[in-house]
């Protein structure tokens, strides 16, 4: 049986935001590559979907449920507060970082906001902190905890085979790098621990290493050369990649460094446990606790930083790399299992009604 007609509003009004996210799904779709962000919601639930442009009217049998994120502008609340109320087709709100709506509120949004998560059927959390940050927000336990579109086998099947090891030892340092705004993970601290763990390893090892990093806006490519963070590094800036070719990028590479400054789902974390590299990452996500509980820092801790990295770069000269920086790889393939997550997420919508297709 088909799964269930599913719009999902984009935030955007845009004709070609619109476009290009469309022809984006599709093109992985027909490469049989599923990206684990929010749009691949629907395919838990058997389903592709429709994306809707902010404003864009929608008749009431025109979809069997509508997701939406709950971030954005006034007119995109006020168009997702408008399709609440509607009440059909019934609404699945899956909010953000607190951190980035708190940033964006203004009074109106504040009422906005709460009125959509007190009204929506569905108030999808992707973890318990964001649960009870939306839930503390309008005082009533609505919002419910999803499990993710992970699949553990299909990111390792899209990495290929393991490398051999390689003379060169290439380090992943936040994906991405941000200098500026809410979401800024503060790139001259980590370099300032990146030059003190170096400087204990011997000259032959210290030069074994390189170091990639990746910036998705403009202003922060335009930091990175202005800040000088590659100044005396071995740091490559690399281009922006398709899903595919990040992932494949990753299995080539020989750990991976992810400090972020909100609470995010943490994608890196589990394609990098998923794919058996050792890390370290920030505490701030649920998931990054899950699959690599030895080797967690927090963000602002330059002495815990130095520490971590010193341990992980010279485990990584020697080949022996200490298991505290290794993730948890059952626990990885639990976050992973598509196919349980699948059962559960469509648990949560099982009292909508059976699809009915048109003759």
């Amino acid at each position: 049986m088909a799964g269930p007609r599913i719009g999902f509003v984009i935030g955007d009004d845009g004709f070609w935001r619109h476009r290009l996210l469309s022809a984006k799904q599709e093109f992985h779709r027909l490469k049989g590559i599923l990206l684990p962000d929010v749009y691949a919601l629907p395919f838990l639930l058997g389903s592709r979907c429709t994306f809707i442009r902010n404003g864009e009217p929608i008749a009431p049998s025109a979809f069997d449920l509508i997701f939406s994120e709950l971030n954005g502008s006034d007119q995109q609340l006020e168009y997702l507060s408008t399709l609440v109320a509607a009440t059909a087709p019934p609404v699945a709100v899956i909010p953000g970082p607190p951190e980035i709506i708190s940033a964006r509120l203004t009074d109106h949004k504040l009422r906005l906001v709460r009125r959509i998560l007190l009204d929506a059927p569905f108030v999808l959390a992707y973890s318990d902190t964001i649960a009870a940050f939306c839930d503390g927000l309008i005082g009533q336990a609505r919002s419910r905890v999803i499990p993710w579109p992970f699949d553990y086998d299909a990111t390792r099947r899209l990495a290929g085979p393991a490398t051999d090891d390689r003379a060169t030892i290439r380090v992943v340092l936040n994906v991405p790098l941000r200098f500026d705004s809410f979401a800024r993970n503060y790139p001259l601290v980590l370099k300032a621990a990146l030059i003190d763990a170096l400087a204990a390893l011997p000259p032959d090892a210290r030069q074994r290493f390189t170091f990639s990093a990746f910036v998705y806006e403009d202003q922060d490519a335009v930091a990175f050369a202005r800040t000088g963070f590659a100044d005396g590094l071995a740091v490559t800036l690399e281009p922006r990649r398709s899903f595919g070719s990040f992932v494949r990028f990753l299995g080539e590479s020989s750990a991976v460094v992810n400090l972020t400054s909100t609470s995010v789902l943490g994608r890196v974390t589990f394609l990098a446990a998923a794919l058996d590299k050792p890390g370290i990452f920030t505490a701030n996500s649920e998931i990054n606790q899950q699959l690599y509980p030895g080797s967690l820092v927090p963000l602002l801790a330059p002495s815990a930083l130095r520490e971590a990295l010193t341990g992980l770069l010279a485990g990584l000269a020697a080949g022996d790399v200490p298991t505290r920086f290794m993730p948890d790889v059952a626990a990885a393939r639990r976050l992973g299992d598509f196919n349980h997550n699948a059962i559960a997420f469509a648990r949560l919508f099982a009292a909508l009604p059976a699809r009915r297709d048109e003759p």
